[in-house]
């Protein structure tokens, strides 16, 4: 074979080798493109909801006197729920001298052709909270959002954190609980986050005294919240006790060692509640 022809093979080569090449870079640019679109939808998405969580005022009542919660910088969960046409959601918890006492679930609605978010809220104060949004609606309980029972057969809180932190997901293994979904048509046993979704501790001793458990129907999504706390009855003695709260339309119940502690049937809002706000801005994919 001549020169000329050795490289006019070696050219031919490369421009077929080019040409395979194009369609894989432009499909790289499209998908590095849409990837942006994605992270910009996200980031604009959480904007809002932090925006609207930061001028939602949530008042815990105690008598005549009320004390101001206050949210935590960031969400402590962001989750989605496809058969909801939820396609993203934050949650924002408020605090007052450390302990929770309040949740707010703020989804992405994407069931209508109308642009919504789905402002879900609920109380975990052991007292009556009042609630102001931004976009005007208001909301005072009837009930406090917890009222706390004992876990009976359960050991006494450990003096180490470790292992008080151990104790109290064990404790929340032993609840269960199902939901018959509207949207489903369908009963659902309701799963158990592994992570719990808010911890908090004593602003004296720094120990572990109570964590917050989601319990979810679909993927991510709690349904009810579950939470487990070291705290003294009546005698003084100190043992772990729990409390719940409702955050779901869906009717169902909760189980503790397989013993039904508590059926929630249609949506009474006396503690809880939720509405529609209008999207002004729709994000595409």
């Amino acid at each position: 074979m001549s020169s000329l022809s050795r490289r006019l093979r070696v050219w031919s080569c490369l421009a077929l080798l080019c040409v395979c090449l194009m369609p894989v870079a432009g499909l790289t640019d499209e998908k590095e493109a849409k990837s942006d679109k994605q992270k910009e939808r996200i980031e604009k998405l959480l904007k809002w909801a932090r925006e609207y969580s930061k001028g939602t005022r949530v008042t815990v009542r105690s008598g005549e006197k009320g004390q101001l919660g206050e949210l935590k910088a960031e969400p402590v969960m962001r989750y989605s729920d496809e058969p909801r046409f939820i396609s993203d959601a934050t949650l924002w918890v408020w605090t007052v001298n450390s302990r929770p006492v309040a949740i707010q679930k703020v989804e992405v609605n994407d069931l209508v052709a109308v642009p919504y978010w789905t402002i879900c809220f609920g109380s975990f104060a052991e007292s009556k909270v009042e609630v102001t949004w931004p976009s005007g609606e208001t909301f005072k309980s009837k009930t406090p959002g917890w009222v706390f029972e004992p876990i009976p057969n359960a050991d006494a809180p450990s003096e180490r954190p470790g292992i008080r932190s151990l104790q109290m997901r064990a404790l929340a293994r032993r609840f269960s609980g199902s939901v018959y979904s509207v949207t489903q048509k369908t009963n659902i046993e309701m799963r158990l986050l592994p992570k719990p979704t808010y911890e908090y501790s004593d602003s004296e001793t720094k120990l572990p005294i109570g964590a917050v458990f989601s319990f979810a129907s679909n993927g991510t999504n709690p349904t009810i919240f579950v939470t487990i706390e070291a705290r003294r009855d009546k005698t003084g003695q100190l043992g772990w006790h729990h409390a719940h709260t409702r955050m779901t339309s869906d009717t169902g119940e909760l189980r503790l060692d397989d013993k039904s502690i508590w059926e929630f049937k249609e949506p009474v809002n006396d503690n809880w509640t939720f509405f529609f706000v209008r999207r002004d801005i729709e994000f595409k994919e």
